[in-house]
């Protein structure tokens, strides 16, 4: 099964994050260049979830986040 690639730019629209912010996160280890600058479309797709979830719930989402970490 081939694996889907975005590039910085696909990858900051899905995110709804500048270009720039992108690099940030790789170079952060949140997110993995895969050849080149290519971004796995997974793990982008994962981040965004969380992103998403986060600037609705905010506060609420990391208190749940830390306690499935912490058991």
């Amino acid at each position: 099964m081939l694996q889907q690639l975005l590039s910085i730019t696909q990858a900051a629209e899905r995110l709804r994050v500048r270009p720039s912010y992108v690099r940030e996160l790789v170079a952060k280890g949140r997110l993995t260049f895969v050849h080149g600058e290519q971004l796995n479309a997974t793990e982008v797709e994962q981040l965004a979830k969380l992103m998403d979830k986060l600037r609705h719930e905010g506060l609420a989402t990391l208190v749940q986040i830390s306690g499935e970490n912490n058991p």
